[in-house]
């Protein structure tokens, strides 16, 4: 929550305090809980409520009137005001309250000047600190309501929060690019309160319309092949289309197409395959150049781009589309020792633990057979398979760690090789408890482009691109930058790469379960996020969805399994089955005609998952994947769901499974039941009352996972059915 405050474009008068007033800088770096006496100019009036921000030449701070603190604060924006009171931190936000004195010195100053941000910019350096963003686009419509509002640029998202009764509820919320003048706020109700930040508008002059060239994000990639790909974008005026271009962020070339236009298409030809070509589209109109962000895109490689994904236990393929999903049982540390044996090259490791003696004695092989081996593990854990490793082969530890630390669960095979380079994602630690006991899935996909990108994430923790490592150079954690491609085009899908805790993770997650459209499928191991928590209740108060889900560490500090299933989700808890649950994936529209996929690797949906530790997500767009992953949910799905009580009372049998003509339900208990059954969707497609077995007619049901549930003596009894034509 400290950071060194940057330095304010504007200077202030001395202001007259009482003896002992400190910078404000100084002020926010004190130990919660500390008298603190400052002096600054007040940039914020009622409209905020009676809190106030105040701000000298070095930082900012926000003073709130709460309990115990002395009547009579109220100053109004350009006073100059001394304040005392006790340093707190309300949700992230520092602020002074209860305040035992103020004084103010003088009034009528002039407003501080406002800092010029990006839409990613808010960040903890200007809390507190009046701010300016520059043609950013409102991604809603219609008039303001109080809530949190979303605007974006070409450097990302932010968010602006009107209270109730603001000036601005009301008003129409404008359709084009602005500027728009606040307070950095933050509301953020997680430790290590590293998010939450907010820009607060005081009033409706803060929001203005921008009068000259913007690019509209997002800039799109398009088109990707092995020599080439597109990018798009839109502007608000007619402009050029333009770019810089290279293999490295020096750029050196340029490209150029047709005529002025609001809406860009500028094609990239002539280059190499798998290759990463660092972009800076521009647009030009009456002199005014609009720059969107420089990044990354990778062409197409020419390798096989086969994904290849495994589980360690049983899977349920009669919910197969096409292709089975493979259950590995006691084969998990063979299997990745058969990809380790075909590395001829380079064999680059990052695994959070290890202690299979199986897979190491195959890294310690391909060391003697001329394979350059390099590993990166956490340093907190055991990993004592490690101590049999050959010590020729160097090992960096991740040590600064104050959550999981050097979390991944990652290897990079053949990298330089378009045939034989592969990465193996996924949750699987290299344990015997993950392979044999544990539900986890791995990933194998043979790929150059996207074995390079791990392979430049692997080298940021490395600390160079040598055989050994160099611990000066080494970077963990949010001292990573966010250098790597995000999307990938492997066989026939897209496919996206993220690193936390640097690449927005968060962010992405939340994105996409705002845009699914029919379900969402969770396999959890914890899940402790509440901005991940809140999307997922948004998704399931939409009309037509199915969110459901296994969870299992449920009593973990700050769970949100209780508070959602409070509201009405079905999420289950796996905590009663045996092995646990080390999933962290999540299946969106699987069997929907919009855009299935599969969001999974080894960031567990907490908080210090985005913020702190070392992470690898792939999403996978691609619904024959995310059917192999709904044939794994459905058996772990159904396994909770056997044995779900209600009332004491044991779960219906139900026969032929999976049924084809007729399923047969036999209630536990006697007595009448209710007996319903609900599709995918949650409809329910069968209803009837009846004592003893009850015949279900489905010869008319499509083929899918169906949930039955009886309710007899005031009880209710659960269980996943299939039906197979």
């Amino acid at each position: 929550m400290r950071a060194t405050a940057v330095v304010l474009g504007f200077c202030l008068q001395v202001l007259a305090g009482p003896a002992g007033a400190q910078p404000i800088a100084d002020a926010r770096t004190a130990p919660l809980g500390s008298q603190v006496t400052v002096s600054g100019r007040v940039t914020s009036g009622p409209s905020l409520g009676s809190i106030r921000y105040l701000q000298d030449a070095g930082a900012g701070i926000a003073a709130y009137p709460g309990s115990g603190s002395v009547p009579g604060f109220s100053p109004q924006p350009g006073d100059d005001i001394t304040i005392t009171g006790t340093l707190t931190s309300f949700n992230g936000l520092l602020e002074i309250t209860p305040i035992t004195a103020h004084t103010v010195n003088s009034n009528g100053n002039a407003i501080p000047a406002a800092v010029a941000v990006a839409a990613n910019g808010l960040v903890e350096s200007v809390e507190s600190q009046l701010v300016r963003m520059e043609g950013v686009y409102f991604s809603g419509s219609g008039t303001f309501s109080p809530g949190n509002w979303i605007v974006q640029d070409g450097t990302g998202n932010a968010t602006v929060y009107l209270r109730n009764g603001h000036p601005l509820v009301g008003t129409p919320v404008p359709s084009g690019p602005v500027d728009i003048t606040g307070l950095v706020s933050q509301y953020d109700t997680d430790a290590p309160y590293t998010s939450g930040y907010q820009l607060l508008p005081r009033g409706t002059t803060d929001i203005t319309p921008h009068t000259g060239i913007l690019i509209v994000p997002p800039v799109v990639w398009a088109n990707p092949g092995t020599s080439s790909f597109n990018l798009m974008w839109g502007t608000n005026l007619p402009g050029s289309t333009e770019a810089y271009y290279g293999t490295t962020p020096a750029l050196g070339m340029y490209a150029t197409a047709g005529t002025a236009t609001t809406s860009h298409i500028l094609p990239f030809s002539g280059l190499q395959p798998a290759t990463f070509y660092y972009v800076q589209p521009f647009s030009v109109a009456d002199g005014d150049t609009a720059f969107a962000e420089l990044a990354i895109h990778s062409t197409v490689s020419t390798s096989s781009q086969s994904i290849q994904v495994y589980f360690t236990k049983d899977v349920d393929t009669n919910m197969g589309n096409g292709t089975d999903a493979l259950g590995l049982f006691q084969a998990t540390d063979d299997t990745i020792k058969a990809y380790i044996d075909r590395a001829q090259s380079t064999l680059d490791i990052a695994i959070y633990n290890t202690n299979s003696t199986v897979v190491v004695a195959a890294v310690n092989a391909a060391r003697d057979r001329g394979v350059q081996v390099r590993w990166i593990a956490e340093g907190n854990t055991a990993n004592t398979a490690l101590n049999d490793l050959d010590p020729a082969i160097p090992v960096l530890f991740r040590t600064n760690s104050e959550g999981s630390g050097m979390h991944n669960k990652f290897m990079v095979i053949d990298a330089e090789d378009d045939q034989r380079a592969v990465v193996m994602s996924g949750s699987c630690n290299w344990t015997t408890q993950s392979f044999f006991d544990d539900y986890n899935n791995l990933v194998f996909i043979q790929d150059q482009a996207l074995a390079r990108c791990y392979r430049m994430e692997f080298e940021e923790m490395w600390g160079g691109t040598g055989a050994q490592p160099v611990p000066a150079n080494s970077r963990f954690g949010a001292e990573k930058t966010d250098n790597t491609p995000h999307l990938f085009f492997i066989g026939g899908s897209f496919v996206e790469s993220f690193f936390s805790p640097t690449d927005g993770m968060q962010e992405r997650t939340i994105q996409l379960l705002d845009h699914a459209q029919h379900s969402v499928l969770l396999a959890l191991y914890v899940f402790t996020d509440n901005d991940l928590g809140d999307a997922v209740l948004n998704a399931h108060e939409r009309p037509f969805m199915l969110v459901q889900g296994d969870v299992e560490d449920i009593g973990s500090t700050g769970s949100e399994f209780d508070y959602l299933t409070g509201q009405g989700i079905e999420l289950y808890s796996h905590y009663n089955e045996p092995g646990l649950l080390h999933h962290k994936y999540a299946i969106l529209d699987e069997a929907a005609g919009t855009d299935p996929l599969v969001i999974t690797g080894s960031h567990n949906w907490t908080a210090s998952a985005s913020s702190v530790n070392d992470e690898n997500t792939l999403i996978i767009h691609s619904a024959e994947v995310a059917n192999q992953f709904y044939q794994e949910w459905a058996a772990r799905h159904q396994a909770v769901l056997a044995v779900e009580e209600s009332g004491g009372h044991p779960a219906p049998e139900a026969w032929p499974v999976p049924a084809d003509q007729v399923l047969h339900v036999c209630p536990a208990g006697s007595g009448t039941a209710r007996i319903m059954l609900r599709d995918a969707a949650g409809r329910a497609v069968f209803r009837q009352r009846a004592q003893g077995i009850q015949d279900i007619p489905v010869s008319q049901l499509p083929a899918g996972l169906y949930l039955l549930e009886v309710e007899q003596a005031g009880s209710r009894a659960r269980r996943m059915v299939s039906v197979c034509h």
